[in-house]
């Protein structure tokens, strides 16, 4: 450049390479899985989000029950203890029975404040994660029991399952870049002789054909291999520890509803025996310790009773849940 003796020649051209047969819709396979891939990794952090609001939700909802039960426990101790004053003063009870009976209201009191902590630490929890006081007021409906949706449509799973399919695109890929692609290339030249001389025009095509590039390509063959067995691992182990996970909630399940029944006897007996164990005591046949012991027991068996029926419910949501139900 510059100089205005001797040869000159200048150049200019584009070079593009050449698709082998496949390598295009490999490419494009790529493009379709990892796109996908996103949509199912969306879909999975949806359902993991759901699992952890609904698991707070029921916590919450079942200490909150269990306030209430506490609270009624100690309004029950309360009005027993107001009672043996009364009937203390007017000389029909002992001095050693008032103080049985404000022992309870202190025990059942401390029971009610240790509900209303539990209460607040799942309030806590609750909020902190989803921003809002109030739970939904639609919480049961996600406990409805349908046909199991398939295994298959499970969101953890259709999100390994896409990672499957991008890596053996890959695979697909990298075997058909076992041999580089030819470069085909499109030149305009000018040049001339020496000063003085016309310049001559022309246009030329090239098309450059590698050879021997197989051995440079099968390292990058052997790591896409691994990386695909990896994730066909990781997949069929994800789908072992599914459905290990949904059969323990539908054990759960099963559990939950044995002991709501036997609670539902447990609490008919208790407070069968506590109105027995009332009119006893009016008749003076049995003593202050054996109707608070009465009036503990019904309590706590209809405390268990309430629990049992939110437990029951819990253990559907969560069957729902790890079935890979999302809510709406």
């Amino acid at each position: 450049m510059g100089s205005d003796f001797g040869y000159e020649e200048y150049v200019a051209g584009v070079s593009v390479p050449v698709w082998l047969p496949g390598q295009r819709n490999a490419r494009r396979a790529i493009a379709d899985n990892l796109g996908s891939q996103a949509d199912m990794a969306l879909q999975r952090l949806t359902w993991e989000v759901a699992g952890e609001v609904l698991d707070r939700a029921w916590r919450l909802r079942i200490a909150g029950a269990e306030v209430k039960q506490a609270l009624k426990q100690w309004a029950a101790a309360r009005a027993l203890e107001k009672d043996i004053a009364h009937r203390f003063r007017a000389g029909e009870l002992t001095r050693n029975d008032l103080l049985l009976a404000q022992q309870d209201v202190v025990e059942t009191e401390a029971v009610y404040q240790e509900a209303v902590s539990g209460q607040q630490q799942a309030r806590l929890a609750w909020f902190n994660y989803t921003g809002v006081h109030e739970l939904p007021d639609d919480l049961e409906q996600f406990n409805r029991s349908g046909n199991p949706p398939d295994l298959a449509q499970h969101p953890q799973l259709r999100s390994a399952l896409a990672q499957t399919g991008t890596a053996l695109a890959k695979v697909n890929d990298t075997r058909l870049q076992r041999r580089a692609a030819p470069v085909e290339s499109l030149y305009a030249k000018r040049d001339r002789g020496m000063r003085g001389e016309e310049y001559t025009d022309s246009l030329g095509i090239e098309l450059s054909i590698p050879f021997g590039t197989g051995s440079h390509a099968a390292p990058a063959i052997a790591e896409a291999e691994a990386e695909l067995t990896g994730v066909e691992a990781e997949a069929a182990l994800l789908k072992r520890e599914l459905e290990l996970k949904i059969g323990n909630a539908a054990q759960n399940v099963a559990k939950a509803t044995q002991l709501l029944v036997l609670a539902e006897k447990k609490n008919e007996f208790s407070h069968a025996r506590l109105k027995l164990a009332r009119r006893a005591f009016e008749l003076g046949e049995m003593d202050l310790y054996q109707l608070l012991l009465a009036q503990q027991q019904a309590v706590r068996a209809e405390k268990d009773l309430q629990i049992r029926k939110l437990e029951k419910q819990f253990a559907m949501a969560q069957q729902n849940h790890l079935s890979g139900v999302i809510p709406q």
